[in-house]
Order: structure tokens, then sequence, then C-alpha cells
């Protein structure tokens, strides 16, 4: 189980809390420490002693902190490892259901669970996810509908999410780790195209439920700028990358309807400047083939309430 944390001690209770009381006993909880400057690692040392700490010295970003903790699973011949927010809380059986949806299976090579909205426990933030090249459009399923048991079918999907996804290390051996040039946002959905190009399966278990403080990590004065520019620059360049060139036409056209003019009104209506400039930046450098690290506005997690 790894839960990565940049400085996000405000959630690191509640979400080790609930991994501690596990029904589960045969896994080992990883706090990835990504840089943290807020003392969480010296937190957890003293709250949550039996939590190996994997520390980091800089933030690396969702990918290259993660993929140095699987790294290390991968050399010690751990058969699953769990990549889990730490602004989420998990049931008392969520390891137990979301291994066995993958034991049940060895194409399979990521489960993910249900997920909720922390602040409305009954209403769904994920239930599944499908990515649609064709009009370069990303859809949770079942987002904000509450669970009247719709979604209770184990399915096959063709989104992850890296909120909360067990994977297969054999299979991570066959197609590779997390792209370290995304750094952060649609990293998932890359690494779940991966996985499915080398056949195997990205499945979704409903019996396995976790719940989310999603938007947990903002930016200063509450701008998505960071969010979208990763999100705007990596999904084109993923579009670029996997689109066969009889599916960019529509796959751009799609992109400029739901990603581009979406975010656009949507900022604007808000006055989220630093977001407008980002979103136009994300474009630029995806066209330019630059995967830089944004630098326009600095990560303020929040913290639950």
């Amino acid at each position: 189980m790894l839960v990565l944390n940049w400085n996000g001690r405000p959630f690191l209770q509640e979400c080790l809390s609930s991994l501690k009381e596990q029904d589960y006993e045969g896994f080992e909880t990883v706090l990835v420490d990504n840089g943290s400057t807020d003392g969480s690692a010296d937190y957890v040392r003293d709250a949550f002693p039996r939590v190996r700490i994997f520390s980091l010295p800089e933030n690396l970003g969702f990918c290259g902190a993660n993929n140095k903790a699987i790294q290390e699973s991968l050399s010690r011949g751990i058969k699953y490892v769990l990549l889990l927010n730490n602004d989420t809380f998990v049931a008392p059986r969520f390891v137990r259901e979301i291994i066995k949806a993958a034991e049940d299976d060895p194409e399979v090579a990521v489960v993910c669970p249900k997920i909720f909205w922390a602040r409305r426990p009954n209403v769904f933030w994920y239930a599944g996810a499908d990515l649609n090249l064709w009009l370069g459009r990303a859809r949770h399923r079942g987002y904000n509908q509450e669970d009247h048991g719709q979604f209770d079918s184990r399915t096959v999907i063709t989104l992850a999410t890296g909120c909360a996804m067990l994977v297969r290390c054999s299979a991570i051996a066959e197609v590779g780790m997390l792209n370290e040039d995304l750094w952060a946002y649609a990293e998932d959905l890359e690494w779940g195209l991966r996985f499915q190009q080398a056949g195997y399966k990205l499945r979704f278990a409903p019996t396995a439920r976790v719940w989310h403080y999603d938007g947990s990590t903002n930016v200063v004065a509450g701008s998505q700028a960071i969010r979208l520019y990763y999100s705007t620059r990596n999904l084109l360049h993923i579009g670029m990358k996997y689109c066969r060139w009889w599916q960019v036409p529509t796959f751009l056209l799609g992109f400029l309807i739901f990603h581009l003019a979406f975010f656009f009104a949507l900022r604007l209506m808000r006055s989220d400047y630093p977001a407008l400039v980002a979103l136009y930046a994300g474009v630029r450098d995806a066209l330019r083939g630059s995967m830089q690290r944004y630098r326009g506005a600095v990560f303020q997690p929040t913290g639950p309430s």
C-alpha cells in the first residue's frame, strides 16, 4: 500500500487509521513522503509506528514519487502495489475486496474501487470510467450520482484512476512504470492505455469502497492553474501519441469542445485568470513537445472539514 503524501498532514490521521482497521493483514502500508515540509513524516512515526516511511528529498510529482516506491517494491518481489491518495479513507474490507478482484483473473493488471465524495458519502466520485480517443473525452461513470446499486457489477473499464488503484507488479515489469514526463494528472490514463495495448484488462471492483476529498490540493487563491496546466498538456500529448491518424481530427474536435471550451468558460466564469493562462500554456507546451514543470503557482493542501 503506497500512500503518496506531500504536505498532507491534515489528512493522514483519517487515511492511515482506516488502513489500520482493515480486516486483511497481508499488506504493508508505506507513506511515500514527497519532500514534505509540514512535519508529516514525524507525525506518522509517532502516531502510526507500523507505517513504513519512504522519504524523498524533494517533490517528484505523482509519477516520479510513486515510481521510486514501486521500483523498491518490485525489487522485493511484491505481487501487487496499491496506490492510494492521502486525502482518502477506506472501508474496512477495502484491501480484501480489491485484491480478490485481481486474483480472480490473471489478465487483470489494474483494479479500481467505488469512490465516493468524502463530504457526500453516498454520492459517487468514480464508479469506473471510460476513455474515448475518438472524442478526446474521459468520463467517470456515475459522477455526482447517489449510489442506488446501479454500479454494483464488476466490469471491465477503459480508464483507471490513480486516486486508488491496485496494480499487478508482473504487468508493471512488462509495460513499464508511470510516465514521469507527465509529472501529474492523466498519468493514470496513459498507464491504462499501455496496459491495454499489452493485452491486459482494467477492472472496476464495486465491493471495494473509498471516500475522497477531491480538490484538497489547490493552488494559491483557489486557482486551478496547476491542475489545468497538466491535465491540458498531458491529455493533448496522450492524444497525439496514442490516436490512430484517422482518429486525430475527431480527437482534436472533442478536445476543443469538451476540454478547452468547457474549462475556459468555467474558469472565466469564476474569474480564475491564472488558470486561463495555464490552459493556454498547456496547449502551447503540448504542441511544442515540451514536458517541463509548470511554475505558475504553489500547491496549498487544505485538509478535511
